[in-house]
Order: structure tokens, then C-alpha cells, then sequence
């Protein structure tokens, strides 16, 4: 029987994508102090682990833009990355489409950052974030969908949307799950810092 050696989600392969978590759409989710909490948290996490993370935004004209209860610094692309920096560095990209890869400059970012994991978050479930997981998925991209960071207007609708996405072979997880599966051992030097984060 062999043995692992590479963590289930390895940060120079994954890219975190947080969806659309605006200022006019976040107060009307259920559960919207959970998702704003387990996004913090898995922003700061990719900062420890080095992953890349895409911010985008749906309609900010008329949606707002990113809530300000999202702590992060945008930057304009994944080559100016700072290791140094205290801050989760996202880039943010605006979109009039509903799936992500509805939008060229959006899929090409993704294409150029070389990710063949996608670990998103956000809002909609049911709409923005299941037109997203369902192409990614038919793009052969392996996908994480973190349940406890998204949410719908409706629970039935949010939950609707994670069977259909589980049932075309989206991996429904959860945000511990997703930072320490990042990691193949307690070993790692990240760890004590992804441990203190989620307490």
C-alpha cells in the first residue's frame, strides 16, 4: 500500500475564487455572518499558504462593490504578489455574466494562473456560483465547492444548488477542510498559523 506525499489541495496548484459577496446582495443571504466569518478566513488562510485568489464582482454598478466586511488588497494581477504583505492580495475582476467563465478576461486570468484546483465561495449558491461550478467542471477543472461560505436569498435554493453540484462531481467541503487539507502534515510550518486562524 503506497503512502501520500502531496497534500489534497497543494497551493501552487489551487486558485480560491470568491464570488460576488457585495454590498446590495450580502444583507439579504441567510447566513450572512457565517459567509462574511469563513471568507475572512479562508482569504487569510491563502495568504498563509501562498495560494492565488480571484475576487469578483457581479454588476457593481448597480450590485455595489465587494462588502466592506471582506478584508483584502486588491491587486492587478498574480505576478505582484508579495510574500511580505500582512493583507490577503486578491485580484478583483468585474463581470456582467452570471458564471465566471462567462467572461473572457475572467477565464483567460484563470487559464494564465496555471490552477488546476478551484476552491469557491460566495454568492449566489443557486445562481452565479452553480453556473460557475457546472462549467468549471465541464472545463476538467477539480472543484471545491466550501458550503459554510455560501449562501442563497433562500435555503432551499442554496441547498438545491449544492446537490446538483455535488451530483456532476463538485467536491462539497468546508472551510477547515479546505485549510488543512493544504497542508500534508502538522509538520508543515504554515500550521500553527492556519490552527490559530480557525479557532
Amino acid at each position: 500500500m503506497r503512502s501520500f506525499t502531496q497534500a489534497l489541495l497543494s497551493p501552487t496548484d489551487t486558485l480560491f475564487v470568491c464570488i460576488d459577496i457585495q454590498e446590495r446582495l450580502l444583507p439579504v443571504m441567510v447566513r450572512k455572518n457565517e459567509v462574511v466569518k469563513n471568507t475572512n478566513k479562508l482569504l487569510q488562510g491563502a495568504q498563509i499558504l501562498g495560494n492565488k485568489v480571484l475576487i469578483t464582482e457581479q454588476y457593481p454598478k448597480g450590485l455595489g462593490h465587494t462588502d466592506s466586511s471582506i478584508v483584502f488588497t486588491r491587486i492587478e494581477s498574480f505576478n505582484a504578489l508579495d510574500s511580505q504583505s500582512q493583507t490577503p492580495q486578491c485580484v478583483l475582476k468585474e463581470k456582467s455574466t452570471f458564471s465566471i467563465f462567462g467572461d473572457e478576461h475572467i477565464t483567460a486570468l484563470i487559464a494564465q494562473s496555471g490552477c488546476k484546483n478551484l476552491v469557491i465561495f460566495g454568492i449566489e449558491s443557486h445562481v452565479c456560483i452553480l453556473q460557475s461550478v457546472l462549467h468549471a467542471l465541464a472545463l476538467n477543472f477539480n472543484v471545491w465547492v466550501v458550503q459554510d461560505g455560501l449562501s442563497s436569498r433562500d435555503d432551499s435554493n442554496h441547498f438545491n444548488a449544492l446537490t446538483l453540484m455535488a451530483a456532476q462531481g463538485a467536491k462539497v467541503t468546508n472551510t477547515e477542510s479546505v485549510l488543512f487539507g493544504s497542508m500534508l502534515d502538522s509538520k508543515d510550518p504554515r500550521f500553527k498559523a492556519i490552527s490559530a486562524l480557525v479557532k
